[in-house]
């Protein structure tokens, strides 16, 4: 079996996946997560201004932020000095 993942690394792949915008179906098979985690860490996201909501045709449709995509940036640079 894999690792459990970090939170941080469960951030980045939703961050990831809501790149050019998600719906929350969309977030939950890219993360590999299910949907009760996938709203606890979206209302996460939201709040800490890493993720926006926006409605497209009645649809919630959750992207990434200038914020949230500094974040995955940085991840990933301590992941680089990590190995």
């Amino acid at each position: 079996m894999g690792e459990k993942r970090s939170r941080f690394e469960i951030f980045v792949a939703i961050l990831k996946v809501t790149g050019s915008g998600a719906n929350m179906t969309r977030i939950v098979y890219g993360a590999n997560i299910n949907f009760k985690m996938a709203q606890n860490y979206i209302e996460y996201l939201l709040d800490k201004d890493f993720l926006v909501l926006t409605s497209e045709n009645g649809k919630k449709i959750y992207s990434t932020t200038e914020k949230g995509r500094d974040f995955v940036k940085k991840y990933g640079e301590l992941e680089v000095l990590a190995e």
